[in-house]
């Protein structure tokens, strides 16, 4: 099993990535601007306190500069910030010339969810199009996997960015639910009616992969938390 502090050095460092990228991005590269943790939790799809909480890392790590101003707050990125974007610059490029276009391969590992993929897969509005899409109807609960390093979270973004098998948004009435992107694959020796689900509203990190299979993978991989294993999803 992968040390709690590794996991949460990557976390941590993969979020002021994030931050970094949405500074930039707002000129912050080169000058001082004024950008709300509000608005970069909207953006990032982080809550505002989480927000808060990153950019106080950052600041204290010389990621960051701050000043005040009669504007309020303005943020600037420090070189030692912009050195850490550079560095994952080179090495995204190095991951990406290793993806297939046919086929990528992620590593996980079994990690305890929060209970949510379960209320989802019991939705009708769901089931119904996971059956006529994916050709199964899913076991009431995902498989959640922390990915493993910078490589595999590389690969979910790719994912992101690819065309899927979509399972469209409802309402139901009362409330609205999201859509969710969904890819045929492969898990360890299993290559039958499993899928990988990437849906647009979560309370996952993004450092967390869903699979789904009509079956209860746990039970029939025997695995327990910690256990690694290899998901092969299919682009085509």
């Amino acid at each position: 099993m992968i040390p709690h502090s590794k996991w949460k050095s990557m976390k941590e460092e993969l979020e002021a990535l994030l931050m970094i990228l949405v500074l930039a991005r707002f000129g912050a590269a080169n000058r001082y601007v004024h950008i709300s943790t509000r608005k970069i939790a909207n953006i990032l799809g982080f809550s505002q306190q989480s927000s808060s909480r990153i950019m106080r890392k950052m600041a204290e790590r010389g990621y960051i500069s701050r000043k005040v101003t009669s504007k309020g707050e303005e943020v600037k990125v420090t070189e030692k910030g912009l050195s850490i974007a550079l560095k994952y610059y080179e090495e995204l490029g190095e991951i990406l010339k290793t993806i297939s276009p046919e086929t990528i391969v992620i590593r996980g590992i079994v990690a305890t969810g929060l209970g949510e993929g379960r209320y989802y897969l019991m939705l009708n509005g769901y089931i119904k199009q996971f059956k006529e899409k994916l050709g199964f109807k899913p076991y009431p609960g995902t498989l959640n996997l922390k990915l493993k390093n910078l490589e595999d979270v590389v690969k979910k973004a790719k994912l992101l960015k690819t065309p899927g098998i979509i399972i469209e948004g409802f309402s139901d009435g009362i409330r609205t639910y999201g859509r969710v992107k969904a890819f045929k694959a492969r898990i360890n020796d299993l290559a039958n009616n499993v899928a990988v689900v990437l849906p647009e509203r979560t309370s996952h990190g993004f450092d967390i992969l869903e699979v789904i299979a009509p079956f209860n993978i746990r039970k029939r991989l025997g695995l327990k938390d910690g256990d690694e294993v290899i998901v092969t999803v299919y682009l085509q």
